[in-house]
Order: C-alpha cells, then structure tokens, then sequence
C-alpha cells in the first residue's frame, strides 16, 4: 500500500495515503470517520488471506495476528465494507505497484498533476 503511494507521488504528483483498517474499525461495521469526508477519494487494495499470512508471519511467527483465520477474516470484512460503502477496490497480491497505480487511476478519472 505504501509503495504505491510513494509511486503515485512521485510518477503523477498524486497526495495518496494509506490507511490501515484496524480491528476496531471492522468491529463497527463501517468506514472510519477520518475517511468520511474523502470517501469519494477512497479506493480500497486488498490481498489474498494466504499472502497476508506469509507476510504476517515474517513479522510475528505463530501469533493470531498471522493466523490464516485472522486473515481471512479481516480480508472478509474489508471487502464487505468496501461493497457496502461503494468504495472501488481491487486485490493486489498479483499486481506490481505500476499496475495498481494505472487501475487506480483510470478508475478515479485521475490525470497525471505533472510531466
């Protein structure tokens, strides 16, 4: 997430950020109020639970942050969040940073700020 950010700062002069989704903010069922007011400016990446895993398991080996449950849940309940606030969102875990770069913007009718 963050490398695609840094690629769309400094490829197109894109102000991107990433927001990592808590625990907490999936407890609620909804989209957390720091993101309401740009909502129209979300655009949401996901990965497949098992690459989550991998990568969790590099940063805390056999915790139930890793766990392939845990993952699955939160991948579960992010893509459900994204489709109930109609927030575009792609899976990532196959696509470079330039690819997903271009899916975003072409989806969000974004131009290139500078040449």
């Amino acid at each position: 997430k963050t490398p695609t950010c840094l690629y769309m700062a400094m490829q197109f002069g894109i102000r991107a950020a990433n927001y990592p989704l808590t625990e907490d903010d999936m407890e609620r069922l909804q989209l957390p109020n720091a993101l309401r007011a740009h909502q129209h400016k979300l655009f949401g990446l996901t990965i497949d639970p098992d690459r989550l895993t991998a990568i969790r398991n590099e940063r805390k080996p056999n915790s139930r942050y890793a766990s392939y449950a845990q993952c699955e849940f939160e991948v579960r309940e992010v893509e459900n969040l994204f489709r109930r606030e109609n927030i575009a969102h792609i899976n990532s875990t196959h696509f470079s940073v330039e690819e997903i770069s271009a899916k975003i913007l072409v989806e969000k009718g974004v131009e290139r700020r500078f040449k």
